[in-house]
């Protein structure tokens, strides 16, 4: 029996595990994988909250610079006086929260393939495979922290993602500056492609809503010229929506299991972060209050909405509205946004935690972009 049983090795699971375990809890982690850090399923780009939140070392390079290329046409080249972004090192990143959760006291026990979930007289069981045989573990508080496709989301009789995106990178033998963003319906139809610096080169990489991101990818490497240099690929999924309910008794969803993911980028380490800090706390007070209902743990979950909840159903409108976008119309849209003062703003005030308080700088300086939003502006503000 521990007090927290965390299932999920990624960081947001080590932010909630480091927490608890600082407060003097007895925490364990559960991780289907062998090895922390793998398989890589994140680009690594994220804002300097998340730099600044976790004190990581972890990052390869600040970003001010991004081209955002249309269809057809010039790119709009956006160029920041300071960094508006950093890229990880994402292996290193998340072993680097790993060991601070061991330096708290955190038990990390690898290879463990989380089968059901069950509650009983004192909390919850997790039953879990390890090394081929059949274990069981108790909780008082059990957390879901196991990605998009959350065993515990789903073992637990919790609704899941409204919809779920396939994501496919590249690793490729080049090196590159930059971060380059490309629109289209044969980019990457529903979504976009990008290419940005990685420690061992470049990822190349694109989600889309047509489930052939094999054959997008391919065609983007060999528009680039770097079919030829491919180490490896990595796969993803990208969980979208907003869950009604991320809480039960004695039980807690947070991260991609908790669909706490930005609708227009697909990140999810900013919000899984603040909602970690949310769970960690709200776990902290209702083992001190021995109150581990779902009444009580309630309390994160609307915490958590409070916090996040707004810019996610914000994003989710946004993705609406871009979905509807014919190719010549994403031409003419970066075309209007590329003009010296169009350009200043979005330098000046982007922020990709935060994308809808771009909406209301950017239409005043060009309200001709409403024609693009139509009916569904209403719904940014």
């Amino acid at each position: 029996m521990y007090d927290v049983v965390i299932v999920g090795g990624g960081p947001i699971g080590m932010r909630v595990a480091q927490q608890s375990a600082k407060a003097g809890y007895d925490t364990v982690v559960l991780e289907e994988h062998n090895i922390i850090g793998t398989p890589m399923q994140c680009a690594g780009l994220v804002s300097p909250r998340v730099v600044e939140m976790t004190g990581t070392k972890s990052w390869i390079k600040g970003a001010k610079k991004a081209a955002i290329h249309p269809p057809d046409g010039e790119p709009l080249v956006l160029n920041a006086e300071e960094h508006r972004a950093y890229i990880l090192d994402r292996k290193k990143f998340d072993r680097e929260m790993a060991e601070k959760a061991v330096k708290r006291g955190v038990k990390i026990k690898l290879g463990c393939r989380v089968t059901a979930s069950y509650k009983d007289d004192i909390g919850r069981v997790i039953s879990f495979k390890n090394q081929g045989n059949e274990r069981e573990i108790s909780g008082k508080v059990i957390v879901g922290a196991d990605g998009p496709n959350s065993v515990i989301r789903r073992k637990t009789g919790f609704d899941g993602p409204a919809y779920i995106m396939a994501g496919l990178q590249a690793l490729i033998g080049y090196e590159t500056e930059e971060i380059h963003i490309y629109l289209g319906e044969d980019i990457a139809p529903g979504f976009f492609a990008w290419h940005m610096p990685h420690p061992e080169g470049t990822l190349v990489g694109l989600a889309s809503d047509d489930g052939e991101g094999f054959r997008h990818l391919d065609k983007l490497l060999k528009k680039l010229g770097w079919d030829s240099k491919i180490i490896s690929y990595y796969a993803g999924t990208i969980p979208l929506g907003r869950l009604k309910r991320t809480v039960d008794d004695g039980l807690m969803l947070v991260g991609d299991a908790a669909c706490q993911v930005k609708p227009l980028s697909g990140g999810g380490l900013y919000t899984g972060l603040i909602a970690a800090d949310i769970c960690a706390q709200t776990i902290i007070e209702s083992l001190e209050q021995d109150d581990t209902s779902s009444e009580f743990l309630k309390t994160y979950h609307k915490a958590w909405q409070a916090e996040i909840g707004s810019e996610i159903s914000k994003g989710l409108w946004m993705r609406k509205i871009f979905k509807t976008l014919t190719d010549q119309q994403l031409n003419d849209l970066i075309s209007t946004l590329n003009t010296p003062k169009v350009r200043k703003v979005l330098e000046e005030k982007g922020d990709i935690d935060f994308p809808s308080t771009l909406a209301k700088p950017v239409l005043k300086t060009a309200p001709k972009l409403l024609k693009f939003a139509g009916p569904f502006v209403k719904g940014l503000f």
